[in-house]
C-alpha cells in the first residue's frame, strides 16, 4: 500500500516530462550517438550493427490513469529505469494538472447547469 502514496508534496508547479533511456543511447557531450566518427560505444560492434539497420529505439508514452481527478506520475512504482534498461527502450511519463489544479469535476453539484459552470 505504500507504493501507492505520492512521494512528492501537491502543488500548483505539476506540470513534468520524465524520460528514461537506456544507458548505452544516453547523449553524450550534447551530440548523441555518432557512428560514423565512433565517438561513442567504439567497443561495442554489435550494438552499432543494430542500431544502424533499424534506424533507433522503441518509445512507450506513459499516461497515468485517475479520470483526470486523481493520481501521479512520481509513484515509485512508474519508475521505468529498469524497463528502459531491460527492454531497451525510450520511456516517457508526463505528469499533468488532476483534480482542483487541472480538469476539476463540478458536475455532482451543478445540479444539471454544467453549461453555465465556466
Amino acid at each position: 500500500e505504500e507504493m501507492w502514496n505520492p512521494n512528492t508534496n501537491v502543488s500548483e508547479d505539476c506540470l513534468y516530462l520524465n524520460i528514461w533511456v537506456p544507458t548505452k543511447t544516453r547523449l553524450r557531450h550534447g551530440r548523441g550517438l555518432n557512428f560514423g566518427n565512433n565517438d561513442y560505444l567504439q567497443d561495442d560492434e554489435d550494438f552499432q550493427r543494430q542500431h544502424q539497420s533499424k534506424g533507433g529505439l522503441a518509445m512507450l508514452v506513459w499516461i497515468y490513469g485517475g479520470g483526470f481527478t486523481s493520481g501521479t506520475s512520481t509513484l515509485d512504482v512508474y519508475n521505468a529505469e529498469i524497463l528502459a534498461a531491460v527492454g531497451n527502450v525510450i520511456v516517457a511519463s508526463m505528469q499533468y494538472r488532476v483534480g482542483a489544479f487541472g480538469f476539476f469535476y463540478l458536475s455532482p453539484y451543478l445540479n444539471g447547469r454544467e453549461e453555465e459552470a465556466p
